[in-house]
């Protein structure tokens, strides 16, 4: 395939490719759409090498291609999200998600820490368990109880631990 071949193709295929990202694109990563549009004509690239220009059906080479562009802003929303998550934990109280930074983020897994020191043991044991990935039906045979009693443990373990944050003064008092 020659540069020029390569260049119909994405004259052709321009149109469609940004009307997907457009349509797709999570509104944090708007400034990332010449990103998401070069990651899909490196796909699109890479499949005619692979599969020549004979291959493809110019009567559908738009909707092909607003696939793959809809399919790659898909991909690349979900792995900045995930990143973006990372980067920024969202604190839940209640109805109210708050995002802090990750020194804050820190100083509350040290507060946790002191609180899940602080929890009866039952709880403890249970939320443990639940941290390594336990099914509840897996903690209640570990620990020899009901899945029913598994469930009302993280329950109770829960409000417990959300009392402690309630309670504790905020950063603005």
């Amino acid at each position: 395939m020659t540069n020029q071949e390569f260049e119909n193709i994405v004259s052709i295929t321009k149109p469609a490719v940004l009307a997907a990202i457009q349509k797709y694109i999570h509104n944090t990563f708007l400034d990332s759409i010449d990103d998401v549009a070069q990651e899909t004509y490196i796909k699109i690239y890479r499949y005619i090498l692979k599969n020549g220009l004979e291959s493809l059906d110019y009567s559908k080479i738009g909707n092909w291609s607003y696939t793959i562009a809809k399919n790659e802003t898909i991909r690349f929303n979900g792995k900045h999200l995930r990143e973006y998550d990372k980067e920024n934990k969202v604190i839940e109280f209640g109805n109210i998600k708050e995002v802090v930074s990750f020194e804050e983020s820190l100083l509350d897994k040290i507060e946790y820490e002191e609180v899940i020191q602080n929890i009866p043991q039952h709880f403890r044991e249970v939320l443990s368990l639940l941290e390594e990935g336990k099914t509840n039906a897996d903690i209640g045979k570990i620990l020899s109880i009901q899945p029913g009693t598994v469930k009302s443990r993280i329950s109770r373990a829960r409000r417990y631990i959300n009392e402690r944050f309630k309670t504790k003064p905020s950063n603005n008092e």
